[in-house]
């Protein structure tokens, strides 16, 4: 037997012992002695009753009924038994269940789906619940279990686990995404849910009716989250019908969809005590607050504004001869019900009869007759504006009867022993109306306002645990949402400049968690901005939207972090009608195209672009607009939401801030109900378009060759230079490119783009190598190039036709009769339209083409990518290029002799310096300097070092001398036309000159005395300074004076300036220069005079070079 027959089975198991019992009795009432002849024998057919004995002690005829015959005894006694104790409904449910009992007994193996099962289920619980509490509980148990698996709340069911690949899905970052940490409630997740279902309706609920989390106190219980308001409420209550205190009038009022029906239900459930409070969640703690060990079982009565009809009069099945016409004899009939004891209506009969109120006295006594007792009034304010203004008495009586009748109930609950009145004020617009409504609010508000306590609605902090334990079960992985929130919370505090301030406090991190899978903005954003519009109800409201939400992203299989601003799908008519519905005419279509959809900008911005389809990006930004602005009027001075909670609404761990700023430029740029402050700092949408549709078709009769123009000038007007001697933009011709000895760096222009087997740039840059104009280039090795992509060429000109056609409407403004507004948002789109621009610009030129050669082989081009936002093109690709040692700004002596050694020194002693350099500048094979500089420095190193690298000589003589030659000593200058000796022919020679020297070395002359015999002979002893013998006496020669300063002037030749002072500082500096503590300054003084005047452009060099080289002085005169 299947699992689900069997659990109808134990249902039906559950009903009998509730109807067979009931049906005896009923029977018994009506036949006296003879009830089991005339009311079920006589009933039954032949096969019905078989096996029934003829007679025979009560409970023994009570325990033969099965559930099939206490079924079709109820129905065959309907009219004559049932119909004056059960509605029509009941009736409804009797026939369903005896289908659904034949189908049971004759199912064979095959099994009920769980649809069904719940259906049968559910079915037995409405009949048993005004015959037995009991067994009510057991088949909603049982109805739980098969809806829930578990007899419990649905919240509590141990959630399923999905197969070990499904928990373990490919993330990168570790962090699990929040549909395998926590599971939505099986009716969102499903998609079983109504918008209905999230309106709590009191009337439903007393008559059996509604959805299961309403009308059932165990699964309503689960669902709830017991606020403080909620909780302070409870215990008034329970305390008053205890005789502990509490209030005896509780006025509860709050805004529209602000919990009061849903309070109410909470104390219907509560104090009824069908259900045992330990079964209830949460209930302990408030039984703890009040003082108590249990719940008192109160008797209750509902009365319901909406549901009750003023001009009619009811008339209760079950109790004949009472006719029931006004509130207050609604109220005393059903107290007197659930007393047992329908005589305690006879308090109010006469005055429910007349319809006038019946006097505190009467109610003081029907209420500790019924105690204790609670009266529940929902929605008293419409049922008063249906008595308002009419002047025909009704049943119900007067609009006067009802405010007396209410001032009665005020004093006669104050007064009774343990009796309490929970009555519903509306505060909004839309529940209290107009003329009537308003003046029926007061005259309440006035009876009420002396002896209420008014109750504390819920705020927005507890609203997201409200909508989380209604619409998700418990956390499977505590762990993994800890671990989430804290990934978000580091990248809040990592980067604090780019999120609201409270994002990196400790409390915001308790809050992820507490609302998790939700993230805190979305909350924020419903209770903050659209619980002011006056239709928004703040608890149905949400959670119709967020299980909209959440069913969406559950059956789209959503891998986010968290449920996010940027997750809400408005693409999905159940989630954006949710939202719509509370603005303005026009929304439909500003979503449709301008916010999500596949028609929609955004959506085609992310299609186009794949850093942004990565991560949804334009939709993500988008939605947390529309979500974050929406609700805010014309007539705010600070309209929008600011760029730090769009990043709060759409920003994920390890995901690319810079990215979703980029498809909010892209959104700016594209949408036309998209707006900005003056700052570009809040953004929102309107119903207006913005100037931005001008602006795209002014952009799109912009032709392709005016945005390269534009480029161009920007290219051209950039003077960063970064370790080249020159930047050449946009060259026209190879003509444009000089042919010299230093390297220069060419900017391709932007018509010719780089793509991958694509040779447009290749060719252009290969022609400038080849050729200058018409004469073969030279120095070939002295080039370098940077070519913007091919891709972003495209996505680069669309930038600048913006530009371009915004600056348009700027030149414009007047004719277009711009108003100030106007005028600073074009004024703003102008700059950030601009910054985009070179922001782009800088983007785009990310290829760098390098000349390489393999020894003789043809010259190529190597491709680098020099991507990167910080930085220009130009420095970038000077990075690159000396990383790479493709241009070398600092070189070593032993790098020189390598190449001395490969390419320069085979078979020969030396080479000259320039036929060194000029190979350098010519041949791609060779290393490529910077300049000749680095050249002759890396020489003046290696000629210093000990090592044996190379020597340096000024020239050479016929016979092989090399003159001015420098080996293992400072070399104070290098001149370009010098030589590189090799080591061994520099040793030679000096060993030559050694040794020569030392052959010509003499003997020290001998001294010869003077002739005349003159004093300065030293031909004897002295002692004590005084002669001895015929010595004369010698005097001390004078100190010397030391020479403390040099300084000399010379004049330079112009056209030999270089060797002449290289000259001057070997031969003159370097000598004074090496003496210990030589203090040396050098200036040089340049007078130039032009008979025919010096050209301006000549000036401006020589200007510029001056503050270049830090001149302390210089100037130009007439």
């Amino acid at each position: 037997m299947g699992e689900n027959i069997d659990m109808i089975g134990q249902g039906f198991r559950c009903l009998v012992k509730a109807l067979a019992p009931y049906v005896a009795r009923e029977l018994q009432r009506q036949y006296a002695d003879n009830w089991w002849k005339e009311g079920v024998l006589d009933v039954l057919w032949d096969d019905q009753k078989k096996d029934l004995p003829e007679s025979g002690e009560w409970s023994e005829l009570v325990d033969s009924l099965d559930i099939q015959r206490c079924l079709i005894l109820m129905d065959a006694n309907w009219n004559t038994v049932f119909k004056r104790k059960l509605t029509i409904d009941h009736r409804n449910w009797i026939k369903e269940l005896i289908g659904i009992r034949n189908k049971w007994a004759h199912a064979g193996s095959q099994d009920f789906d769980e649809d069904y099962t719940w259906r049968a289920l559910d079915t037995m619980a409405r009949l048993a619940e005004h015959i037995d509490d009991e067994s009510t509980e057991e088949i909603r148990a049982l109805a739980r279990q098969v809806r829930y698996g578990t007899a419990e709340a649905s919240t509590t069911a141990a959630v399923q686990q999905p197969p070990i690949a499904a928990m373990q899905p490919d993330y990168d970052n570790g962090l699990p995404p929040w549909r395998y940490v926590i599971m939505p409630h099986p009716d969102v997740a499903q998609g079983r849910y109504k918008n209905a279902e999230f309106a709590a309706d009191l009337a439903q609920v007393v008559h059996g009716e509604g959805a299961i989390e309403y009308k059932e106190p165990v699964e309503f219980f689960a669902r709830t989250y017991i606020t403080e308001g909620l909780s302070g409420l409870l215990v008034q209550v329970l305390k008053r019908v205890s005789g502990k205190g509490g209030e005896p009038v509780i006025q509860l009022k709050t805004a529209f969809g602000g919990g009061k029906t849903h309070s109410m239900l909470a104390l219907y459930h509560l104090l009824r005590g069908t259900v045992s409070a330990e079964s209830l969640m949460g209930v302990r703690s408030v039984l703890d607050k009040a003082g108590l060990s249990s719940v008192v079982k109160t008797n209750v009565a509902v009365l319901v504004g909406t549901a009750l009809d003023p001009t009619k009069t009811r008339r209760p099945p079950k109790y004949s001869g009472i006719s029931i016409n006004t509130l207050w004899g609604e109220m005393a009939a059903q107290l007197a019900e659930q007393a047992g004891d329908m005589s305690l209506y006879e308090y109010v009969k006469e005055a429910d009869k007349k319809g006038v109120s019946p006097g505190s006295q009467a109610l003081r006594q029907l209420f500790d007759a019924c105690g204790p007792c609670l009266v529940l009034i929902d929605e008293l304010v419409a049922y008063a504006k249906k008595l308002y203004g009419v002047s025909d008495k009704l049943p119900a009586g007067t609009f006067d009867n009802l405010i007396t009748f209410i001032q009665e109930l005020s004093e006669a609950v104050r007064a009774s022993k343990n009796s309490v009145v929970v009555v519903s004020i509306p505060e909004s617009n839309i529940e209290i109306g107009e003329g009537g409504g308003r003046i029926a609010l007061e005259a309440i508000e006035h009876v009420f306002g002396r002896v209420e306590a008014v109750w504390k609605p819920i705020t927005a902090s507890e609203g997201f645990e409200i909508v989380r334990r209604r619409l998700f079960l418990k956390p499977q992985d505590e762990a993994g949402l800890d671990k989430v929130c804290r990934a978000f919370s580091e990248m809040y505090n990592a980067n604090p400049s780019d999120f609201p301030p409270e994002c990196k406090e400790i409390t915001y991190l308790e809050r992820m968690k507490a609302c998790y899978p939700i993230h805190p903005e979305v909350f924020d954003r419903l209770y903050g901005d659209w619980a002011t519009l006056e239709h928004f109800q703040r608890t149905r409201g949400v959670l119709r939207l967020m299980a909209a939400v959440i069913h969406d992203l559950w059956m789209k299989n959503d891998n986010g972090l968290m449920i996010m601003p940027g997750s809400i799908a408005l693409d999905n008519p159940s989630v954006r009608d949710e939202l719509t519905k509370y603005l303005g005419d026009g929304w439909d279509a500003v979503v449709d195209k301008e916010i999500d959809g596949p028609n929609s900008e955004p959506y085609k911005i992310d299609k186009e672009n794949p850093r942004f389809s990565k991560y949804m990006a334009a939709r993500r930004v988008a939605r947390t607009i529309m979500l974050g602005s929406a609700p805010s009027s014309r007539e705010q001075h600070n309209r929008g939401i600011e760029i730090s909670r769009i990043h709060l609404g759409v920003m994920q761990p390890d995901e690319q801030i810079a990215v979703f700023n980029d498809a909010l430029a892209h959104l700016q740029r594209k949408l036309s109900y998209l707006y900005s402050d003056s700052y570009d700092l809040r953004f929102w949408y309107d119903t207006r378009p913005t100037l931005k549709k001008t602006a795209e078709d002014r952009a799109g009769q912009i032709p392709t060759s005016r945005a390269e123009e534009e480029i161009e000038r920007r290219i051209k007007a950039i003077r960063e230079r970064g370790d080249f001697a020159a930047v050449h933009a946009c060259p026209s011709s190879s003509l444009d490119v000089p042919d010299e000895q230093e390297a220069r760096l060419v900017v391709l222009p932007i018509s010719c783009p780089y793509r991958r087997n694509d040779g447009q740039a290749v060719d252009y840059a290969m022609n400038i190598i080849d050729n200058r104009g018409n004469a073969p280039r030279i120095y070939k090795n002295m080039l370098a190039f940077v070519a913007a992509d091919s891709d972003a060429r495209v996505a680069l000109i669309e930038d600048v036709k913006h530009y371009l056609a915004w600056r348009s409407i700027l030149d414009d403004a007047e004719m277009l009769n711009l108003d100030m507004g106007q005028k600073r948002e074009v004024e703003n789109s102008v700059k950030r339209g601009d910054s985009a621009v070179n922001v782009r610009l800088q983007e785009a030129y990310c290829w760098l083409l390098i000349p390489v050669q393999e020894g003789t082989d043809p010259i190529t081009l190597e491709i680098e990518r020099i991507s990167g936002y910080d930085e220009s093109y130009v420095a970038r690709a000077s990075k690159k290029m000396i990383q790479k040692e493709a241009l070398i700004t600092k070189w070593s002596g032993i790098r020189l002799r390598m190449e001395l050694d490969n390419w320069f020194w085979k078979g020969q002693q030396h080479v000259q310096i320039r036929k060194v350099w000029e190979a350098m500048c010519t041949y791609c094979y060779m290393p490529r300097l910077k300049n000749a500089n680095v050249l002759l420095n890396a020489i003046t190193e290696g000629v210093a070092s000990d090592d044996r690298y190379f020597a340096y000589a000024e020239g050479y003589t016929d016979d092989g001398r090399y003159m001015g030659l420098r080996y293992k000593k400072p070399l104070m200058y290098v001149d370009i036309n010098g030589y590189l000796v090799r080591p061994e022919a520099a040793e030679a020679q000096i060993e030559a000159e050694k040794a020569k020297e030392e052959a010509s070395v003499s003997q020290p002359p001998v001294y010869e005395p003077p002739q005349d015999g003159g004093s300065n002979v030293n031909e004897g002893h002295t002692s004590g300074g005084v002669a001895s013998g015929n010595t004369a006496i010698v005097e001390p020669p004078p100190r010397k004076k030391k020479i403390r300063r040099f300084y000399g002037t010379v004049a330079l030749d112009p056209m030999r300036l270089g060797s002449h002072a290289g000259k001057i500082a070997e031969e003159i500096v370097q000598h004074l220069n090496v003496i210990p503590g030589a203090k040396v300054r050098i200036k040089l003084d340049i007078d130039v005079e032009v008979d025919d005047g010096i050209p301006d452009n000549v000036i401006r060099t020589v200007s510029e070079n001056c503050n270049a080289l830090k001149f302390e002085s210089s100037s130009f005169e007439e």
